[in-house]
């Protein structure tokens, strides 16, 4: 048995893909004469997925799925794998990876996967929507630079953004707010039950804000930093709003991380700028926003990167 075979891998179309032959998923699709695969110059390809995953899983070159081929033959994965992850039903055939090529035009939604107990919990509670048990931490390649925001920036930051730009402090209750302060100005640590709770409070507030509240706090940030109003605090973070605010009906709309981004990414979290061939990794229960436009391989539980 070969242990290094052909497989097809399959294409996604999501809204914020590239546009037609501009996305390497395209691109590689028609390279690689992707069966059944018809080349559509106005629509998105958002990402590539090589693997075993049950909504769209890869096949041999003979139509077989690739997790019957390896059910089929359990050396090509080896015991140790099998017996690692038996419970993601690597005995069945199932990778305890997926492999993806993402090509990146707009700002993905802000994301984040379960940790393990998280995930055993929720498998076990609603096994429809969990499929397994597994966390999914996330690594990623970047094949051209890019952009992203990653875990949280220190509380001492956060509060010098809320105390400096109005718009989104309004977005918070006070009462959240006074208490998100204080706990930042005692500088304890991010481990601490407190300062994990004062910051999921700012967090949910901004985060389930209703778009009456929303649309009109980022109109009025957008409109600022558009006419050149910016704070000593903001000037890292500007440009990036301004890069990814999208304008509908004359609203902007914006991510809630751009007003808490910073020029440089740190270790405790917040914006990255990737270079080509450079790799970072994200564990899980860690929020990641990828910003940049372009394109963006990324694995999103292993993957490359490429950003314009």
């Amino acid at each position: 048995m070969a242990a290094v075979f052909k497989i097809i891998p399959t294409i996604q179309q999501y809204d914020w893909g590239k546009i037609g032959l501009s996305s390497k998923v395209a691109q590689y699709a028609v390279a690689c004469r992707l069966p059944d695969f018809t080349l559509d110059e106005s629509v998105p390809y958002a990402e590539l997925w090589m693997g075993t995953h049950h909504s769209s899983p890869s096949r041999l070159l003979d139509g077989t799925k690739l997790s019957d081929h390896l059910a089929a033959h359990p050396e090509l994965m080896g015991p140790h794998v099998i017996d690692r992850f038996k419970d993601a039903g690597a005995a069945e055939g199932n990778l305890p990876f997926l492999f993806k090529v993402l090509a990146i035009e707009k700002a993905l939604s802000i994301q984040t996967h379960p940790d393990k107990p998280m995930a055993e919990r929720l498998h076990k509670e609603r096994p429809d929507v969990y499929k397994d048990a597994n966390h999914k931490p996330e690594m990623a390649l970047a094949l051209t630079p890019f952009q992203a925001m990653c875990g949280f920036l220190p509380l001492q930051d956060i509060a010098a953004f809320i105390n400096s730009t109005p718009e989104f402090a309004a977005l918070v209750p006070p009462t959240i707010t006074q208490r998100f302060l204080s706990v930042a100005s005692a500088s304890a640590s991010s481990d601490h039950p407190q300062v994990k709770a004062a910051l999921k409070d700012v967090f949910s507030a901004v985060m389930t804000a209703s778009m009456d509240l929303f649309r009109p706090a980022l109109g009025k940030l957008v409109a600022r930093y558009e006419a050149g109003d910016v704070r000593d605090v903001e000037r890292g973070v500007r440009d990036l709003v301004l890069s990814i605010a999208i304008v509908t009906d004359g609203r902007g709309v914006i991510s809630w991380g751009a007003a808490a981004g910073r020029a440089q990414g740190d270790a405790q979290g917040g914006r990255l700028e990737v270079s080509e061939g450079e790799v970072f990794f994200v564990g899980a229960g860690q929020p990641l926003e990828i910003v940049a436009q372009g394109e963006g391989e990324l694995d999103i539980h292993r993957a490359f990167v490429e950003a314009q």
